[in-house]
């Protein structure tokens, strides 16, 4: 069962990396677009060219660290945490 939940944690993770640069590259071909509706077949160039990006990063990634670890050190933030500032002060 824990098994389970690792594989499905790593599939959302994964989703997620792959989504960012899908997403960046459809708002750009979303403007070719919207500036010019001749040049449908160069937006759609892009978006594919965002989908294959994303599927090589998503799968270096996989394949280097791991997505759940990747994501893992992109998610924290403990440079920021206010209880590290308290623990400074009290040590002081």
């Amino acid at each position: 069962m824990q098994k389970f939940f690792h594989i499905i944690i790593e599939i959302i993770y994964w989703i997620a990396i792959f989504l960012s640069p899908v997403i960046l590259f459809s708002a750009i071909a979303a403007s070719i677009y919207i500036s010019n509706e001749n040049n449908f077949w160069l937006s759609v160039i892009v978006l594919s060219l965002g989908v294959v990006f994303g599927v090589l990063w998503a799968e270096r990634i996989r394949k280097k660290y791991g997505c759940s670890r990747y994501m893992s050190k992109i998610l924290s933030t403990p440079d920021i945490s206010p209880d590290d500032d308290l623990q400074e002060k009290k040590n002081k």
